[in-house]
């Protein structure tokens, strides 16, 4: 079927760009309804920045399945709890109060790098990653907290690839590790936030993705929603040779050719009959 050529050459595009990409890049993009998957560099280690917090989600929302954690329960954020950089804790004053489930949610749609720390210690490190291990997730790793320097130099680097990255998406999508769990951390994943993949996908296309940023990495790893054809992506750089804004504009244009092809084999059929046009057009 020409639907097979369409990824045949989906993946030399993708090829093109990522050749062309001045540092290392990597993607992954899966179809969730008929399995089709194209890697490039996929099984390449990155840094995942923010992206981490995919992970630590999931293993606050497991932990709380088991009865090991109220994701309800109250907790003072008091002065020495709080780490500089990025999010909106930090800014905050007077006495403050959140639940460990918003404190969650603003790691996820601010990425409070206090609100991360503390989701975790909340989680932990070693059952973060025996979570994922679990699940067959076997290149995604958390070593270290935000703003851990040290562990930085050190090369105790937060580390996943664009393969797995994809696998721990699509297990959510099924309701891995179960529908509950899958079903709350998507809906967080889907909540509105600033990221290179909502720049590049319609707003009437639910999205629900975790972008991530340091220096010479930029990454953003989400499922599109297509009504018809839904697929999971992700996209890694690091060593970037580029400025921010070029690293970013390069994820930009390379997201928004993934989704130009995805969302015409949304509206066609395996034959590249236009679906949603036969209203206006006919024999």
């Amino acid at each position: 079927m020409s639907k097979e050529r369409m990824w045949e050459q989906l993946n030399e595009r993708i090829g093109e760009m990522i050749d062309t990409f001045p540092g290392i890049a990597g993607c992954c993009v899966k179809s969730i309804t008929d399995g089709h998957m194209i890697s490039v560099n996929g099984d390449v280690e990155f840094p995942i920045a923010s992206t981490i917090k995919i992970p630590i989600l999931l293993q606050l929302l497991m932990r709380d399945e088991k009865g090991e954690l109220d994701i309800n329960q109250m907790v003072d954020i008091t002065p020495e709890m709080i780490y500089p950089g990025s999010g909106i804790i930090t800014y905050l004053e007077g006495p403050l109060k959140l639940s460990i489930l918003d404190i969650a949610i603003l790691m996820i749609i601010v990425s409070d790098n206090t609100a991360t720390n503390m989701c975790i210690d909340y989680a932990g490190i070693d059952k973060t990653n025996d979570m994922l291990r679990s699940l067959g997730v076997d290149n995604i790793t958390l070593r270290r907290k935000m703003q851990d320097t040290e562990s930085v130099v050190n090369n105790r680097e937060n580390v996943g690839t664009p393969d797995d990255c994809v696998l721990l998406l699509d297990h959510l999508y099924n309701g891995k590790p179960s529908q509950g769990v899958s079903e709350k951390c998507l809906s967080i994943l889907r909540k509105t936030k600033s990221s290179l993949l909502s720049r590049v996908i319609p707003p009437e296309v639910p999205l629900a993705n975790k972008p991530g940023g340091m220096a010479r990495v930029r990454c953003d790893a989400g499922i599109v929603y297509l009504s018809r054809y839904p697929y999971v992506v992700s996209i890694q750089t690091s060593f970037s040779e580029v400025e921010p804004e070029d690293q970013q504009n390069f994820i930009l244009e390379l997201g928004s050719m993934i989704h130009s092809v995805m969302a015409v084999l949304d509206s066609s059929n395996d034959y590249g009959q236009g679906i949603a046009l036969l209203n206006r057009v006919t024999d």
